[in-house]
């Protein structure tokens, strides 16, 4: 009987150990000190724009990329670059045409961990109702019951049909910036 109620015991601390582990994985977004850039070039000068209003789903554990999940979505209309006029021109129907599409969104399908120590997660990218398969780049770090998360990509925005065909004033190559604090 002691026998039995030791093993009661073992067995109730590891499916305890395995429940928390599962629940360590389950971020909430700390949006103060969160950001979601893209750099692009216009006329041949780089500019830098950020989304105000981004919202981030991450379920994960570095000692488990495979079981982790990564779903970012941003309001469209919240694009903000410096520039009154471009950013009005990106809120027009052959850009972001936020009226019509009000979201853009990354949702992984897959995370591996590479070889130099940071994490891979592929997935599907959605701009404007157009998908293509993107791959993030991306750093997990864990302090406590605190993360940071640092990744990007680069898109080519024809592609998604985001904007003019004319590249000499707007370059289609895009780079994708985001910074995530992130806690228990």
């Amino acid at each position: 009987m002691a026998k039995q109620a030791k093993w009661i015991v073992i067995l109730t601390l590891i499916a305890g150990t395995a429940i928390s582990e599962a629940r360590a994985s389950e971020w909430q977004l700390v949006k103060d000190s969160s950001a979601v850039r893209f750099i692009g070039v216009q006329e041949g000068s780089a500019f830098r724009a950020r989304f105000e209003n981004f919202s981030a789903m991450i379920d994960f554990d570095p000692g488990n990329p495979a079981a982790g999940k990564i779903i970012g979505v941003v309001k469209m209309d919240s694009a903000k670059t410096g520039d009154e006029e471009r950013d009005a021109t990106l809120l027009e129907e052959d850009w972001f045409d936020p009226q019509n599409h009000p979201e853009s969104r990354f949702e992984s399908e897959r995370i591996e961990q590479l070889d130099d120590g940071t994490f891979a997660a592929h997935g599907q990218l959605t701009i404007i109702g157009n998908s293509q398969p993107v791959t993030m780049s991306f750093e997990f770090e864990v302090s406590g019951t605190t993360a940071h998360f640092s990744g990007s990509f680069d898109i080519k925005r024809l592609e998604f049909g985001v904007g003019w065909e004319a590249t000499n004033w707007i370059d289609d190559d895009v780079g994708v910036q985001i910074e995530l604090d992130l806690q228990q």
